[in-house]
């Protein structure tokens, strides 16, 4: 998202610019990552649907502008902790994938912006691409916490059917373990790697 961020600001020629990300079982946008900022007050953002120009902007999946902050009588919650960044002109553009909102995306510029129909397109354009980004690492993190729950059921199972097998007989008792902890030193000291010890651990089919 840094890196996204880096881009949205430099196609877009703004000075500052923050990613919310929707937290769908509290109906919340919680900070994500920013650029551009002299204070850190938006780390501590947490917004519900509909409130605020962000929360706005996710509930009506629609670009919400303010052109002068100085003077627009519309208000920008966490208003008065920006004020001495210099902010006056606000985007905010929903974060939308496969009809699901996954954050918003908010534009800071400290001068006025009265951006043409191509610019209003590209943001619309970044905005999509920024939610897709995110929908892929949302997809990642959770295949990579899957497979870690498998790997941890596997272990388990394994050192189940070794306990059952000491079980069997009293003289035998512990052995699996003990060849386990002792192949695992002989293979510690031809260096193998952490990744090559885990499949040194477990048995082969």
């Amino acid at each position: 998202m840094n890196v996204l961020l880096d881009q949205i600001m430099k196609q877009l020629q703004v000075d500052a610019a923050v990613i919310l990300l929707l937290d769908g079982t509290k109906g919340q946008l919680e900070f994500g990552t920013s650029r551009g900022f002299q204070t850190s007050t938006l780390r501590y953002t947490s917004l519900r649907v509909g409130d605020g120009m962000a929360g706005r902007a996710a509930q009506q999946r629609q670009i919400i502008h303010v052109r002068d902050l100085r003077s627009d009588a519309q208000t920008l919650i966490n208003a008065s902790s920006l004020e001495q960044e210099g902010f006056v002109s606000y985007y905010a553009a929903p974060l939308i994938t496969q009809g699901q909102v996954k954050g918003v995306l908010e534009i800071f510029h400290r001068a006025l912006l009265d951006p043409d129909d191509e610019w209003l397109s590209f943001l619309e354009t970044l905005a999509g691409q920024a939610a897709i980004a995110i929908e892929n690492t949302t997809l990642f993190e959770d295949l990579q916490h899957t497979n870690d729950e498998l790997s941890e059921a596997y272990d388990s199972t394994i050192e189940g059917w070794s306990h059952a097998l000491d079980l069997r007989d009293k003289e035998t008792e512990g052995h699996t373990r003990r060849v386990t902890e002792l192949t695992l030193e002989l293979a510690r000291a031809f260096r193998l790697s952490e990744a090559d010890l885990v499949h040194v651990r477990r048995p082969t089919p």
